[in-house]
């Protein structure tokens, strides 16, 4: 979200930077909410941890940022989805059972190996800014009234 303060009263520029402060953390929110159960399940929460928000203020604007840190990358691949080919590095695995019975835990070293994907899309950032669009739009407007009149 981006509002321009070109000759803008100091009043109504206080407004849009409360505005948009209150709408990334409500984004941010809902973003969370989405991850934690209506699109995707949480297992460990570093999706849903790595999900971060900000508020910048310049000269003639004021940017409210709600992002994903890099630092977890399936994030793009449930938003966006993925279709295709993937090499999974070798690694090891503890396996406790063989040919459907139970064995004492065992490493076994599996090699590197290409397989097809299709993970669906599950958009939980874009879709959280599509249902706020609205009442984010509407809640800038009453800013720059709420600043009008002050």
């Amino acid at each position: 979200m981006v509002a321009r303060f070109d000759r803008m009263p100091d009043a109504v520029r206080a407004e849009m930077v409360k505005a948009v402060q209150v709408e990334r953390l409500v984004l941010e929110a809902l973003i969370k909410r989405k991850l934690s159960g209506e699109v995707l399940n949480v297992v460990t929460g570093r999706l849903r941890r790595s999900i971060v928000s900000d508020v910048e203020q310049g000269d003639d604007a004021v940017t409210g940022t709600v992002s994903q840190s890099g630092d977890v990358k399936y994030g793009a691949r449930h938003e966006f989805g993925f279709t295709g080919e993937e090499t999974v590095a070798a690694h090891v695995r503890t396996i406790t059972q063989a040919f459907g019975h139970a064995i004492a835990p065992r490493a076994v070293d599996v090699r590197s190996f290409t397989r097809t994907a299709n993970t669906p899309e599950r958009s939980f950032m874009r879709s959280s800014l599509a249902d706020r669009s609205e009442a984010s739009v509407a809640a800038l407007k009453g800013a720059v009234a709420q600043g009008i009149l002050r």
